[in-house]
């Protein structure tokens, strides 16, 4: 039987020390710095064809 920490959530794949190091850091951010990621996507449509997204 196998033990380990999985690192990537679709199976084995390869794992560099930049995203690793991006994990450590995202573990860090301070509690109030949030970003609404519902009302970012809503703005991104509305504004969809100035920003250029697709």
């Amino acid at each position: 039987m196998e033990t380990g920490i999985a690192t990537t959530p679709f199976g084995r794949r390869p794992m560099s020390l930049a995203m690793l190091a991006a994990q450590n850091e995202s573990r860090e951010i301070p509690k109030g710095r949030v970003v609404e990621k519902w009302q970012v996507y809503r703005n991104l449509c509305e504004g969809k064809s100035v920003v250029g997204v697709g």
